[in-house]
């Protein structure tokens, strides 16, 4: 795994961690079951939700704010 891989997946642990938000917390349950049911991991599941924010506005909008927040060094432009 490279070190951006690494770094992405513990900003979404730090994330779902940290998230106090009951929707968010239901919309992370609800991704959690779809990759389950797809056979994907949800980590790979959480990047096409990051790609296509049509059906988690909210989610994506907060875990934005939470990235800008958390970046490590790795994600900066």
């Amino acid at each position: 795994m490279v070190q951006l891989e690494e770094d992405f997946i513990k900003l979404v642990d730090g994330f779902v961690v940290e998230t106090r938000d009951p929707k968010i917390l239901e919309e992370i349950s609800q991704l959690d079951e779809e990759s389950r049911l797809l056979g994907i991991s949800f980590y790979d599941m959480y990047c096409v939700v990051l790609q296509d924010a049509t059906k988690h506005k909210k989610l994506v909008s907060e875990f934005k704010h939470y990235m800008n927040l958390k970046k490590p060094a790795t994600f900066v432009a």
